[in-house]
């Protein structure tokens, strides 16, 4: 193939933009080609559209298995020399990873297609299905012409294209055999494109062989994965809970139809093989329908991954032979032990699995984390799970003077110091004796109290102030800080031996920012505690009001949520809390285009009305209804459109469960 100079290059493209002439003997075939097809772009401009970041979002999310089999193989790529940056594209053109120059990542959702910026090695490719490199002056748009691309499309197993792999220097030429280098890492993807394929199909069998077995027991039966999401469903769990088909519940997190329950979700998953778990409440299609698990088995798919298998019947058809388990009341009653930490994101449920492991065990546990999110509610946890038979003792080690430290730790005797109590008093370790002993903000310790509690976790004896006689104490320590405190024994404020003690087993909490998917459950949570504190009937929460408390980032993390929310129950003087009783600052979070937030809120609030009954009104009701349903049937719209048909965006925008989605979609009507 001929060799044209970037002189003869740069004359035919300033020919052809000037007079629509093509010198041929100037340029190659294909060049020529793209430039007659680039006709409509800008040649004078580098205008490029780009997709705004939820919509990357759901492009990266569609393209999941070919980001994540393509990362690896352009990150190697990427370490050899030739190139300043490697990118992905879709099969629409749109930029969906870079390696390499970190300046590129201002690449991310653009849409490189010869209609939007001309001739160019991704755009060009696609156009013609066939790899491609685009020189300098090759490129159509000018603001492009000091670039050297190179790309080639990456096929799926029937030949259709999934995207395309490409290679850019900014001002450098690309090696000779750029294109040889960048089929090897295509053929690469391919192979494992198909592998993958391949797999999917004989899990696909091995499923629909799964369903049929399980269609047999006359009990309900989930199987979850490892993430406790729905893989399968048998038509007797259908039947008890009133869906249609297996598609309304498959791929729906399990903790989002287990109501009053989804935070006691580990322990279900954790109770023993065959063992009778107490009821609950699974989220039917009409109702809720009270249930017990009856059984529990952890499989593993072809695949090697794990699923758990569960079993479970409606509580009605309980057996005399189980009235000597313990039924009493359900999940949502209960406010203890791994309940209290309500929320179900990957994160958070990863921490509830550490939280039953640390029971387990009678090892010293760290518990770090910012301000506000649940430090002491995790130590409690462990401490109600770990069954121990002695209290739950804590104290705040920044909030007592240094003076009253050590006595406040260890104990008194009779006159140790002027002011000290007649009789003398019993210490905080002392008292957690059997139990266990929360350390709060221990990074705030004095450094010479250190010593002493050092010396204490090594051979649990105390002595009083004062006092002569040791004595033995039994009591777990759980300590917690809001600092790093590996680097406070890096700056010599905190003592190394102490923190060896104490980080036996290492617990480090997320912010609230980090699992916003956990912020509707935590929301209700605590509108349901504090209505029962307050003794007021449990009040519901608008969309608009849970949309702006999911945008915000709660630097106070669910200490600041719990404000907000408690401010909310005490002035709400309907059913509803309203986006209008959220502090400014979180309102500005809401959308300016959303729908009309006031007529979202009577329309919710007369749904509210109705469901309690209070309407006495028929004609009345019956137009609330109707309004209510437009209302909720529009932003169900709106919402779609949004997220680009993302059913578990749209849900998770909602608060709602995907399947209640689903339902909605199907009774009004709505075109997917």
């Amino acid at each position: 193939m001929k060799a044209y100079s970037a002189n003869e290059v740069q004359t035919a493209w300033q020919l052809f933009i000037s007079e629509g002439t093509i010198l041929h003997q100037s340029i190659e075939k294909n060049i020529a080609e793209s430039w007659i097809r680039s006709r409509g772009a800008a040649p004078s401009t580098g205008h490029r559209h780009q997709l705004p970041n939820r919509m990357l979002q759901a492009r990266l999310a569609k393209n999941l298995a070919l980001l994540s089999i393509a990362r690896p193989v352009m990150k190697d790529m990427s370490e050899l020399e030739g190139q300043d940056f490697i990118v992905l594209a879709d099969q629409d053109g749109y930029i969906l990873d870079v390696t390499g120059d970190a300046d590129s990542y201002e690449l991310l959702g653009l849409r490189f297609t010869e209609g939007d910026i001309g001739t160019n090695a991704i755009g060009t490719a696609l156009a013609t299905g066939s790899a491609c490199i685009v020189r300098g002056f090759e490129h159509y748009a000018a603001y492009y012409h000091g670039c050297h691309g190179a790309a080639v499309p990456i096929r799926d197993v029937q030949n259709d294209i999934l995207g395309l792999l490409g290679v850019y220097n900014v001002s450098n030429p690309l090696p000779e055999n750029i294109l040889h280098f960048l089929k090897l890492g295509v053929r690469v993807i391919e192979n494992q494109m198909e592998y993958k394929s391949e797999q999917s199909q004989m899990i696909h069998v091995y499923h629909n062989t799964c369903s049929s077995i399980i269609d047999f027991f006359q009990d309900g039966v989930f199987v979850v994965d490892a993430q406790d999401n729905i893989i399968n469903v048998n038509q007797s769990a259908l039947k008890i809970l009133g869906y249609a088909n297996r598609d309304l519940l498959i791929g729906e997190f399990l903790g989002n139809i287990l109501t009053g329950g989804r935070d006691l979700l580990a322990r279900l998953l954790s109770s023993n093989p065959n063992e009778f778990v107490r009821t609950f409440s699974l989220q039917g299609a009409e109702k809720e329908v009270p249930c017990a698990m009856v059984r529990r088995r952890v499989t593993r798919n072809p695949d090697g991954t794990q699923q758990t298998v569960l079993g479970f019947m409606p509580a009605a058809y309980q057996s005399a032979s189980d009235e000597g388990y313990n039924f009493a009341g359900t999940y949502g009653d209960d406010t203890s032990g791994l309940n209290s930490l309500a929320g179900h994101s990957e994160k958070w449920n990863g921490i509830k699995k550490l939280i039953l492991k640390a029971a387990r065990v009678s090892s010293n546990v760290l518990i770090e984390g910012e301000s506000g999110t649940g430090k002491e509610l995790a130590a409690r946890a462990i401490h109600e799970e770990s069954g121990l038979q002695g209290p739950f003792i804590a104290i705040n080690c920044g909030a007592i003077p240094k003076e009253l430290l050590q006595s406040e730790l260890f104990g008194y005797e009779d006159g140790a110091f002027t002011g000290a109590r007649k009789g003398g008093g019993i210490g905080k370790l002392e008292q957690g004796d059997g139990g266990t002993v929360f350390l709060d903000e221990i990074g705030e310790m004095p450094y010479d109290m250190q010593v002493n509690l050092l010396r204490f976790l090594q051979d649990k004896m105390i002595t009083r102030i004062g006092g002569t006689v040791p004595r033995k104490v039994e009591v777990r320590i759980i300590a917690a800080t809001n600092r790093r405190l590996k680097a406070e024994v890096g700056a010599g404020r905190f003592r190394e031996d102490l923190f060896y003690r104490l980080n036996v087993i290492s617990i480090e909490l997320p912010a609230l920012r980090e699992r916003k998917l956990d912020i509707p459950p935590l929301a209700r949570h605590f509108i349901q505690t504090l209505c029962r504190q307050f003794e007021r009937d449990i009040l519901s929460i608008s969309d608009a009001a849970m949309q702006a408390l999911c945008e915000y980032d709660w630097p106070g993390n669910a200490r600041e949520l719990h404000n907000v929310i408690e401010n909310a129950v005490v002035f709400t003087e309907g059913p509803l809390i309203t986006e209008d009783l959220l502090p400014s600052y979180i309102k500005e979070k809401l959308p300016r285009n959303s729908a009309n937030p006031a007529a979202d809120t009577r329309m919710a609030a007369a749904a509210v009305e109705e469901r309690s009954g209070s309407s006495t009104d028929g004609q009345a009701a019956g137009t609330r209804r109707i309004r209510n349903t437009e209302s909720d049937k529009e932003n169900i719209i709106r919402l779609l459109n949004e997220y680009e048909g993302n059913i578990s965006q749209v849900a998770r925008a909602m608060g709602a469960a995907r399947s209640t989605i689903y339902r909605k979609i199907k009774n009004y009507q709505i075109e997917l």
